[in-house]
């Protein structure tokens, strides 16, 4: 071969090396190209439908808003009538009712658009309505309890028990069409002496609220129990935001979404043309930042493990510290209430009652801290208490229980059933305490008007049984139910009911470290039912279904 065909050759070896050398950087290049433009597309997209839901959430507010001030306006003219025809049946002018009812409907009639119409119903029997229409007369009469539409006549009898204004689910007026009714129960005295309400019509209610909407979006209202009060029912399939609306016994839901779904939104508004050719730099940018940030992130965790380890140590030796504090005060006080009980008894004839009543809080206030203090002590000590290592009989710790309370549940004559109570993971000593907790707080906020009576029921829910304490005293609300499980929170002053204030919280914490948990649920002035949630095998081996 000559030189210049030698040449040739290697210059065509290099061409091809460089023509593969740039094919590759090329292919790779395209390949982190449309990676990172998906990636990126996808992020942002994300990005801008969190910012297009915050800005639907702010208009579905000031909507929901305008809704609620609409309605309001409406309420506070049923409560009104309400007032003006209680004031007339309590001076019992039925009369003077029947004189002024028009001249006080008419001028509520004319304040706001979309009234129906109005009406007093003396013993739930309409028999006033305005304006006095021929639709609006054929509701004379109707008996509002006996009044078969869906719901209607359960309304008026929760307007009864709750003493407050009931807005009816939008129901077809006897007049015809469908409506909004609101209704507010009379009294005289304690006694019902009928109702009052008010029919509007929704369209002109929510006209006069409705905010403008922006394009390609649509919203809707319903009840609290699904029913379509406006709007497009569809919206609340299209993963809408959404506001509550609160009504005197319940809500409405307002809900608010783009008609095409919020990622075709995204899609329509986004624009990516310029994102694309930054691309390559941003790439660079964005690997050297993933570099900088997962250094930060690492040094972050060491630093956050260093801390957590600390502040574990810290706990266990203030949980170590007030625990010997809580032991080593038993012993002054020990001393406090045996010297003043000396002091009683030695100078009993030179005391006068005023100073004897001294001795006497002196000793109540050293007995209640040496309680308080054992409180403690076995709140703080449960952390390391050992696990039971079997299965015992929950009847059995409830017999202890009983024996414990024996005394008191004589005293009250407390009467306490029980079904047959199966066998849980617990030691009888826990279980025993959180039985006798239950027991002794039903008792002491047992009903004035009836007996205590207790009873204790089971039930199987996969690996837990189910243990329900229930009683039939005084309830508790609903707003207090996680309250009555804190330490030293107390309902009822210590003078009307004494103790610690750390029964429950001891009985939660028991029955928590075997891998349970307690609940409770209530109806005020009928009575509670505590819970107990106890695994049939050692936590490891199971989870706890909350509900």
């Amino acid at each position: 071969m000559s030189a210049d065909g030698a040449t040739q050759q290697h210059s065509q070896t290099d061409r091809q090396a460089v023509t593969y050398r740039v094919a590759v950087t090329m292919t790779l290049t395209a390949v982190i190209w449309i990676a990172a433009s998906t990636w990126i597309s996808r992020l942002y997209g994300d990005y801008r439908e969190v910012q297009l839901r915050g800005q639907a959430t702010a208009l579905a507010v000031t909507s929901a808003g305008a809704l609620s001030t609409a309605l309001n306006q409406r309420l506070a003219q049923v409560r009104g009538l309400a007032a003006f025809v209680a004031v007339k049946a309590a001076e019992n002018q039925p009369g003077e009712i029947d004189r002024e009812f028009p001249v006080f409907a008419a001028s509520y009639y004319q304040q706001v658009s979309g009234i129906r119409n109005i009406s007093v119903a003396p013993g739930f029997v309409v028999g006033l309505v305005y304006p006095a229409d021929s639709g609006n007369l054929k509701v004379i009469g109707n008996n509002l309890l006996e009044d078969r539409r869906p719901g209607f006549a359960e309304a008026v009898k929760r307007a009864i028990q709750t003493r407050d204004l009931v807005v009816h689910e939008p129901v077809e007026m006897i007049q015809g069409g469908a409506g909004l009714l609101a209704r507010q129960a009379v009294f005289v005295g304690d006694h019902p002496w009928g109702g009052v309400g008010m029919a509007f019509s929704i369209a002109p209610m929510l006209e006069s609220s409705r905010t403008g909407m922006p394009a390609g979006y649509s919203w809707g209202l319903r009840t609290a129990a699904g029913n379509h009060v406006g709007g497009d029912g569809r919206t609340f399939d299209r993963q809408p935001v959404s506001v509550h609306i609160d009504l005197p016994d319940g809500y409405w839901e307002f809900a608010l979404a783009p008609e095409r779904g919020w990622k075709n939104a995204v899609a329509d508004e986004a624009e990516m043309t310029a994102l694309y050719f930054g691309l390559l730099i941003i790439g660079v940018g964005l690997l050297s930042l993933t570099w900088i940030v997962l250094q930060r992130r690492e040094t972050l965790e060491r630093l956050v493990e260093s801390r957590t380890r600390a502040l574990t140590s810290a706990n266990r030796e203030l949980e170590r510290f007030s625990f010997i504090v809580a032991h080593d005060l038993q012993e002054p006080l020990r001393s406090i209430l045996s010297f003043s009980q000396l002091v009683e008894r030695g100078l009993s004839e030179q005391l006068t009652a005023e100073q004897r009543g001294w001795l006497t809080g002196l000793g109540t206030a050293a007995r209640l801290m040496r309680s308080l203090l054992h409180d403690v002590q076995i709140y703080l000590g449960e952390n390391n208490a050992p696990l039971p290592r079997r299965r015992i009989d929950a009847g059995e710790a409830l017999a202890i229980a009983q024996r414990k309370l024996n005394a008191r549940i004589k005293e009250t004559g407390a009467v306490i059933e029980s079904a047959p109570l199966p066998t849980v993971w617990a030691d009888h000593h826990r279980l025993a305490e959180v039985f006798a907790a239950l027991i002794g707080n039903a008792i002491e906020y047992r009903s004035p008007d009836r007996p205590p009576v207790i009873r204790l029921s089971a039930r199987d829910e996969g690996p837990f049984q189910i243990i329900n304490v229930a009683d039939n005293g005084i309830g508790i609300e609903d707003s207090y139910f996680d309250r009555i499980f804190e330490v030293f929170q107390r309902l009822h002053s210590r003078a009307a009911h004494p103790g610690t204030g750390m029964g429950l919280a001891i009985a939660k914490k028991m029955v928590e470290h075997l891998g349970g948990t307690i609940r409770v649920r209530s109806v005020v002035g009928e009575g509670s039912t505590f819970s107990l949630v106890l695994p049939t095998a050692p936590p490891k081996s199971v989870n706890i279904r909350s509900e």
